[in-house]
Parts: structure tokens; sequence; C-alpha cells
């Protein structure tokens, strides 16, 4: 009886650190792909309004530097990037929505936010989050 209590508080923990660990992936998922919205966004305003300056606010939450949970891998040598999952998921949006931004009927203008969620919602975004995955910091 013993030995089948410890097997199973065994079972149970080793279940729990699988489940935490896929929280945290799913976590470190859905902050870059806020990052890749958030970029979606600001990126097609030039000029500086207050919701730009929250947005950006917001950029720099989700990013490296921030509460983003991708590491940048870099030469450890030269400190070069070799790979930045964020400048990664900026062009993706960037490149998205080049192709796939809409326009409205009425003011003959891109449709910015209705575009950029368009994007983030796609399976081909979805699919690109899930290739950064191996920059997860531990």
């Amino acid at each position: 009886m013993k030995f089948q209590l410890i097997i199973a508080f065994s079972i149970l923990g080793a279940s729990g650190n699988a489940l935490a660990s896929e929280v945290d992936v799913n976590s470190a998922r859905t902050s870059l792909k806020n990052y890749g919205l958030a970029n979606c966004i600001s990126n097609q305003f030039k000029n500086q309004s207050d919701i730009k300056s929250d947005i950006g606010l917001a950029i720099g939450a989700y990013s490296a530097m921030g509460k983003g949970q991708h590491a940048i891998s870099q030469n450890e040598d030269t400190l070069e990037v070799i790979h930045d999952p964020y400048a990664e998921t900026e062009k993706f949006m960037t490149d998205a929505y080049a192709k796939a931004s809409s326009t409205s009927k009425q003011s003959g203008k891109n449709v910015v936010f209705y575009s950029c969620l368009e994007i983030y919602n796609s399976p081909a975004f979805e699919a690109f989050i899930k290739s950064q995955d191996a920059y997860i910091s531990d």
C-alpha cells in the first residue's frame, strides 16, 4: 500500500510538472502573439497619439526587455544576434498585413484593427508562434 501511494504521488507530480510546463508554453505563446498584434496596429500609424503611445508601452511590456518569455539568441563571442523571436514576429505581422489588409467600403481606407485581428487569429500566425517555441526561456 505504501509503495502504491509513492507511485501515485510520483505520477501526480510528474503530470503536474507537465501541466505547469504546458501553461508556461501557452503563456509565452500568448505573450509573443500579443507583441505581434500590438506591433501590427502601432506600425500602421505614423503620427504620435495617446493610443500609439499606449500601444508602445504594451510592446515594451511584451518584449524581451519587459515580461517577454522568449530569449534572443546571440553568438557568445561576438554578441551578434542569431535569432530574435520578437523581430521575426514583427516581420511576420508586417508581411502578413501587406497581403491581408482590408479596406472599408465607406471610407476607402484600410481598417487596421480588423486586419491585424484577422492576422492575429489566423492559423498561419498560430503556426508561426509555435515555431518560436525553441526560444522560450526556462
